[in-house]
């Protein structure tokens, strides 16, 4: 299944029969408990067996039981691309602000 990436329009540069759309995506920032941050670093931890992890786990809460929930902000994709007017036109011709769906898969 195909899941298509949210850009907003940034900028667009009018060459007559070219136009250059300037996509970012938008920045959203994701909630992430530091207890579970921790219980997934003790998992990528190669050298210990799967005991130690399930104790260390256990204690965790402990450790950390009134951290508060941190935010998690992801760099932008940035892109840019340039289409004839005919497909711009077709596309609903966006204007600066709108937002647009990309997907990009391997074919």
């Amino acid at each position: 299944m195909q899941e298509g990436l949210e850009f907003i329009v940034r900028s667009i540069t009018d060459n007559g029969s070219l136009l250059t759309l300037l996509l970012q995506q938008e920045i959203r920032t994701e909630p992430v408990d530091q207890a579970e941050m921790l219980k997934q670093r003790i998992d990528s931890i190669k050298e210990l067996d799967e005991d130690t992890k399930a104790i260390m786990k256990k204690i965790i809460p402990a450790i950390v039981p009134f951290q508060h929930v941190q935010h998690v902000t992801y760099s932008p994709i940035q892109m840019s691309i340039t289409v004839t007017r005919q497909v711009y036109e077709r596309i609903g011709s966006p204007r600066v602000g709108d937002t647009l769906i990309v997907t990009i898969q391997k074919v």
